[in-house]
């Protein structure tokens, strides 16, 4: 049976990820605009966190999406390659598309879609790209599988890191990269598949995807 009181922190925190908001209002206000008590809020954000839908950092504060440990730059940032980065995300990430489209709730589709939409009027490449980590971590996360979930944002942290670092090896600081990628297709291909209870087709989908965004990203500059 859904719990109504998860579905309403759920959607605050979809609409607070489409409006590009980072932190959550501290506890008092938010159990307030979810319309439950301190205790039952702690109770639901635990859920959400082990979804990977927020981190907390006592002292600090409830964010949206997943815990960032940057690592720095005199350790072994600079000897990752863009390659390096894309088998990473090959070797992972279309298996948890398929197993999406296998364990996939309504609410984990909805999700995506509503991700996919907001990443339409993205104006600038960080909000774009910060709608992309969201969107692949909700298909992570729509695996159901806690563990691979775990292995997914550990990954994902050092592979964002090394990233932008090489992003702006290879754009520089000033223009990083294009406004935004031409992606739309491939998302909403790879949630259709999700959807549809296919992992075959979610799994090739996502492999071309992640193919694809190296191509457009970087073309033969590497």
């Amino acid at each position: 049976m859904t719990d109504p009181d998860i579905e309403k922190l759920k959607s605050y925190i979809a609409k607070a990820r489409r409006q590009g908001v980072e932190r959550l209002p501290p506890e008092p206000k938010l159990s307030d605009a979810i319309g439950v008590s301190r205790g039952r809020l702690r109770t639901l954000l635990r859920k959400v966190e082990s979804e990977g839908l927020i981190w907390r950092h006592v002292g600090k504060g409830t964010f949206v999406g997943q815990r960032v440990d940057h690592l720095s730059e005199g350790n072994v940032a600079y000897s990752v390659s863009v390659e390096q980065v894309i088998q990473a995300r090959l070797a992972v990430e279309p298996q948890l598309a398929a197993l999406a489209a296998m364990h996939a709730k309504s609410t984990d589709i909805q999700a995506m879609d509503d991700c996919i939409e907001a990443m339409a009027g993205a104006t600038s490449f960080d909000h774009w790209k910060a709608l992309d980590d969201s969107l692949h971590l909700i298909i992570a996360s729509a695996s159901h599988n806690v563990l691979l979930v775990s292995l997914y944002k550990s990954l994902k942290n050092e592979v964002d890191y090394h990233f932008k670092l090489r992003v702006e090896s290879v754009f520089g600081t000033e223009k990083k990269a294009p406004q935004r990628l031409q992606t739309e297709d491939e998302h909403k291909a790879i949630v259709d598949a999700i959807s549809l209870h296919d992992p075959d087709r979610a799994e090739a989908l996502m492999r071309a995807h992640i193919l694809s965004v190296r191509t457009k990203m970087f073309g033969n500059r590497l």
